[in-house]
């Protein structure tokens, strides 16, 4: 998941309840329009989302990105409550859909609750209410650092060598992958989880970010 993004609109927020869907097979339009921050309370699900199996329970959150997707399914186990947030980002949360298995779930889930209350309330300043209240809610899920250590040590030498040589050699991913000993698909599910980007969109990313530096010391 991205370190840093803008919430540049929230489109709506629902609450689905257990009886919203009679079947237990659903599915989905091949576009998402808007980004999608889902908790879920109660129930169990497999999520057929583009290559990935995502599978839902309760206190577990789940990110969809906005754009086309070649599949989007959902295989209902025990049907269940969720509070659904459709936004957009000036850049992406994540290239790529994930669930999150929520460690502080009595106070994210308040969090999504106090967010849905306010946003069908209507009263006057929900919307920036609204917006704060779904800052916060990234703002736990970043500071619990939902990508385990064990997961992130594996890919750390190929971070820190990115970090140390992005402005003196690229390596390509499998390479990179190499450096970790992990095979490169995995790698990148990783990275991306860890990240928010791809390994080549990040070294990009770096170097963006390092000549907007020089431009502001050279203005100084």
């Amino acid at each position: 998941m991205q370190q840093r993004f803008i919430i540049t609109e929230i489109e709506r927020v629902i609450m689905v309840g257990k009886d919203e869907y009679s079947e237990a097979k659903s599915s989905f339009s091949h576009e998402i329009s808007s980004n999608e921050l889902i908790f879920h309370f109660s129930g169990h699900a497999h999520v057929y989302f583009d290559d990935l199996v995502l599978k839902t329970a309760p206190n577990t959150i789940r990110f969809l990105p906005q754009g086309k997707v070649k599949r989007y399914d959902v295989d209902r186990h025990a049907s269940g409550e969720c509070i659904d947030v459709f936004f957009k980002t000036d850049r992406p949360v994540s290239e790529c859909a994930f669930v999150l298995d929520v460690k502080n779930n009595e106070k994210i889930g308040m969090l999504f609750k106090k967010l849905f209350a306010v946003w069908v309330g209507k009263n006057d300043g929900y919307y920036f209410e609204s917006v704060s209240l779904l800052y916060k809610i990234f703002a736990e899920m970043q500071r619990d650092n939902y990508v385990s250590k064990q997961h992130y040590l594996k890919i750390k030498p190929a971070i820190d060598y990115i970090g140390e040589s992005f402005l003196l050699e690229e390596r390509t991913v499998g390479e990179l992958a190499s450096m970790c000993g992990i095979k490169e698909s995995y790698f990148q599910r990783l990275f991306k989880e860890k990240l928010g980007l791809s390994p080549k969109k990040y070294m990009i990313q770096l170097k963006i970010n390092h000549a907007c530096e020089l431009l502001r010391v050279e203005r100084y």
